[in-house]
């Protein structure tokens, strides 16, 4: 099971964005197997990143997005 990457970039900044993305793609081929839930770090970094854009959004005073859509890795 793994959440999407957010398409809203509300509150996340160029930088940001660039080494987030580097570094997930850098776990994608050079990090740890695939392990389930909570102790995958790209999970984490989803994680983390949909609380950051979350929070940004509330602060703003936008609507809240929808929850992160949930699915199975597929292969």
């Amino acid at each position: 099971m793994a959440l999407t990457i957010p398409k809203d970039n509300t509150g996340l900044s160029l930088p940001y964005r660039v080494l987030w993305r580097t570094k997930y793609i850098l776990l994608t081929f050079m990090g740890p197997a695939d392990q389930h839930g909570m102790r995958d770090p790209r999970f984490q970094m989803r994680s983390q990143r949909w609380a950051k854009v979350r929070a940004a959004r509330e602060a703003k005073g936008l609507p809240p997005l929808p929850e992160p859509e949930a699915h199975a890795n597929k292969r």
